[in-house]
């Protein structure tokens, strides 16, 4: 009987490996349990979707709203209440017992997932926008905050509509001198602050306490 030479025998198939298995199974060990996960929303009813889910008893929820400067429009500088992040809102519940109930609260879309399991988000983090955000709804009327080299515009006034670049803000905050161009000339101008409005149609967008460091996004160069 002829044998074949080891050498010429073809080599076993290996087992498939299992690493992909075992990331799946264990993101599904880390969602799992009472924790705080992000959910879709109806467009400007985050809060109502929250205030649905919390109805339940067993679920708590988080929208966290802030106070805005807009134009209105009719003129003026208007407060208004509006969603940090629109569309989405947090809740704290289990999964995955609870999670069939809460995607079909009124007000919810759907749970927040990247192709697997929902990422469950740190208390840390729900308790920092917590501080920054909910007292800002319950504070005074915002006041405005302009640097210099600001694009502004201004909102109430003779001067309506026209824009320009901040040069100096008084130490008070109560008058704002603006670079404006009015009739192809450059005119330094002092405003009242609460009659600008930030170019994109904001200002201060969000409490300090939220915002990310200057610089933490900026590319570094040698």
């Amino acid at each position: 009987m002829f044998a074949a030479p080891l050498s010429s025998l073809a080599p076993l198939a290996s087992p498939p490996s299992t690493a992909p298995r075992t990331e799946v199974f264990r993101s599904l060990l880390d969602a799992c349990g009472l924790g705080w996960f992000c959910l879709r929303a109806e467009g400007r009813r985050e809060h109502v979707a929250a205030l649905n889910l919390t109805r339940h008893g067993e679920v708590e929820a988080f929208a966290p709203r802030i106070r805005l400067r807009r134009e209105g429009r009719a003129g003026g500088v208007q407060n208004v209440t509006e969603a940090l992040f629109p569309g989405y809102l947090f809740a704290r519940f289990r999964y995955p017992e609870q999670v069939r109930r809460v995607v079909s609260t009124t007000g919810v879309l759907g749970l927040v997932a990247f192709g697997g399991p929902p990422p469950r988000l740190d208390d840390g983090t729900i308790a920092h926008l917590r501080l920054h955000a909910e007292p800002a709804i319950t504070a005074a009327p915002v006041s405005p905050v302009f640097e210099e080299g600001d694009w502004v515009r201004v909102a109430a006034g003779c001067l309506r509509g026209s824009e320009g670049r901040v040069r100096q803000a008084a130490g008070s905050h109560e008058r704002v001198c603006v670079l404006l161009s009015l009739l192809g000339h450059d005119v330094e101008i002092s405003v009242p602050a609460d009659q600008l409005i930030s170019r994109h149609g904001r200002s201060q967008p969000m409490p300090a306490g939220l915002r990310a460091p200057q610089g933490f996004c900026s590319e570094r160069r040698p």
